[in-house]
């Protein structure tokens, strides 16, 4: 394992030439991250039905979505949270394939969302998961070391200490403001054990406009977002958050209700960076912390 979160790579643009990326796990999404190999062959194997359907992929089908999953798989691995015997928990886990990925890693995986209901539950969270998740399952994976639950994250209804690494992937942003995002992080902090990862990705304000609170949805401003990871006792970054965007990711601009409405029609533009809403542009942001109490 490497000694440090990053390492630089020799990477060429046409529209910049030659320059040295610095792979992170705490750092904003960025175009130039699918020049990273393991970043595009983790996109290929848990995306397989993109694979198959579009040889180039995920080359000019970039999607801060599937870099999230790909970020968060990456990460874990980097920082040895997946030992073989490991217990992992997803919160809010919907039915996305990083649950199937972790079942050929590590020995339980536990994915919790209110399955069934909720605004997501149409298309993210469907309740059939809770009786047959061979029925969601993207790929091939270890049946018998998934459990799947119905649980509030804001209540996970485990032991102190129980998860080698807790997860959360663009849900955090909806559990009720500022004060839900610092109850999910408490209750996920006191569910992995001392020494642990918890990992998220939220949505980060990247154009210095102010952040927004509007129904369930929550935009964080880099400072927000900084000033409530540090606030949890016990929780510590592993690495400060870079929250730098490339001239050429800022070129990637869409209207948040377009990219949902192409998205309801299976019809996604590419890339799907930086979305824009209320005079803010968001993206999506990756942060992992380690318990350190």
């Amino acid at each position: 394992m490497e000694s440090s979160a990053w390492r630089r790579r020799v990477i060429w643009r046409p529209e910049h030439g030659w320059y040295r990326a610095r792979v992170q796990l705490n750092k904003v999404c960025n175009i130039e991250d699918w020049d990273i190999p393991t970043r595009t062959a983790t996109m290929r194997r848990i995306l397989p039905g993109f694979a198959a359907a579009y040889p180039q992929y995920p080359a000019a089908m970039e999607h801060r979505k599937h870099w999230e999953f790909a970020q968060l798989l990456d990460g874990l691995v980097h920082l040895g949270a997946l030992p073989p015997d490991g217990m992992v928990l997803a919160v809010a886990a919907g039915q996305e394939a990083v649950l199937f990925e972790l079942t050929n890693r590590v020995r339980w995986v536990f994915a919790t969302d209110i399955y069934g209901t909720g605004n997501f539950a149409e298309k993210e969270a469907d309740a059939a998961i809770l009786v047959d998740p061979d029925a969601v399952a993207p790929f091939p994976y270890n049946r018998r070391r998934l459990v799947v639950q119905y649980m509030d994250a804001l209540d996970l209804r485990y032991e102190d200490q129980t998860f080698d690494a807790v997860y959360s992937l663009s849900s955090i942003e909806h559990f009720g403001g500022v004060d839900g995002v610092r109850r999910a992080l408490s209750e996920q902090r006191r569910v992995v054990r001392i020494g642990g990862i918890a990992a998220l990705t939220t949505e980060v304000v990247i154009n210095g406009a102010e952040p927004l609170e509007e129904g369930h949805l929550l935009l964080s401003s880099p400072e927000q977002l900084v000033g409530v990871c540090e606030s949890i006792p016990g929780l510590a970054l592993v690495e400060p958050i870079d929250f730098s965007v490339s001239p050429s990711t800022r070129l990637t601009v869409l209207s948040l209700s377009d990219a949902v409405a192409n998205s309801y029609n299976q019809e996604p533009d590419y890339p799907h960076i930086i979305l824009e809403h209320q005079g803010r542009l968001f993206t999506s942001v990756s942060v992992f912390l380690r318990r350190i109490d």
